[in-house]
Formats: C-alpha cells, structure tokens, sequence
C-alpha cells in the first residue's frame, strides 16, 4: 500500500499541487521523526534556527519519501483560456492524481490520498467519483488503484501533509525564482539538496 500526501503553493503566476508518496510501512516511522524534529525545536525564531529544523525535516523526508509529484499551471494562460469554466486546484489535483495512479499502478500497489482541507474538496472528491465511471475532463483513464476517495484533513493535525507542504513552499521558491537575496536563493538550494535522493516528476502546464 501507498499513502500521497498532497498540499498546493502559489503565487501570481503559477497555481502547482504537489504530492509526497510513502511506503505504509514508511507512515508511522516518519511522522514519529517528524514529531522529534518538532520537539527540538528552539522557542527563539531566529533564522538559522528555522533553517536548521528545516534541514531535518527535509533530511527525515529523504529518508522515507519514494516520490515527489508536481503538478503545475500558468495562471494567466489557464484564466485567458478557460475563463472561469474550471478550476485551477481542481485542475492539478487531478492531473496530479492521474500522475499518482499511474504509479501504483505499475508498483501494483494501492494508493490511499490524503490532502490538506480546500474549499473544493467536494467538487474533487465528485470529479474522483465521476472518473471511475467516465472519462471527465482533466484525467484521462480511471483511477482503478485510488482508494476510495481523496480525504482532506487539516494540516495542523498531519505531520506528513506538513512535510508535503515543506516541500511544495520551497519548490516553488526555488522553480520560479522567489529569492532575489543571493543568501536566501543559497540556502534554499542548500535546503533542497537534502532531498536529492529522492525522485522529482513535475510538470507546469502552459494552456
């Protein structure tokens, strides 16, 4: 069994959905790493302290991720073309689970979604239902190794989903060039590299 952690990051010019997936036998041991990570945390909010709780956190994540998923869009192309007809987090969300069956599928795994809370998640729960009985636009195929449904909780109450939003902030930072400081730009790429075991399918959709 799989488990995909999603969160989404934005700014003016993209909209991206990301997803962390883990082994279940991976679930318990990383968000227990987590938890210490958290409880070591220094009260002071100092810079290099926040880096260095980062640092572990991207480190815990290497140790246990077996992918990383991006999948993204052009903001103004997406308005210009569709003008309102569809949603841009529902829209990546389900390229993004397509991506993500896709790959169970090959493992011959099944895959449990778990998403942080959105104001769409009934329209996407709905598109993730209708799916499995006919083609709807924005997935191609059927979601046969997709669990059930996606569940959206509170990222407040999941370690793992705060890891997957970890890493969908400072991917966009670095993807579209967010730091104009060259030590904050250096620091970030340092942040990543933590991760550099880990594999990266993305993809920015330009409509």
């Amino acid at each position: 069994m799989l488990l995909a952690y999603i969160d989404e990051t934005s700014n003016t010019r993209c909209y991206r959905t990301v997803g962390l997936v883990v082994r279940a036998d991976d679930v318990r041991p990383f968000a227990e790493q987590l938890d210490a990570v958290v409880a070591g945390a220094p009260l002071k909010s100092m810079v290099r302290a926040r880096i260095s709780i980062y640092r572990q956190a991207f480190d815990v994540t290497a140790q246990h991720a077996e992918g990383i998923w991006v999948e993204g869009l052009d903001r103004k192309s997406f308005r210009d073309r569709y003008a309102g007809r569809h949603d841009e987090h529902v829209t990546t969300l389900l390229h993004l689970l397509e991506k993500l069956n896709r790959y169970a599928n090959r493992r011959g795994e099944d895959l449990i979604v778990i998403a942080d809370e959105h104001r769409t998640a009934r329209s996407a729960q709905a598109a993730l239902r209708q799916a499995r009985r006919e083609r709807v636009w924005g997935y191609r195929g059927k979601p046969q190794r997709i669990a059930d449904t996606v569940y959206f909780v509170s990222s407040a109450g999941s370690r793992l989903v705060q890891a997957a939003d970890l890493v969908a902030f400072l991917y966009q930072r670095l993807a579209d060039g967010v730091d104009r400081n060259e030590r904050a730009a250096a620091a970030n790429k340092a942040l990543w590299s933590a991760l550099g075991n880990v594999p990266v399918h993305d993809r920015l959709w330009e409509p």
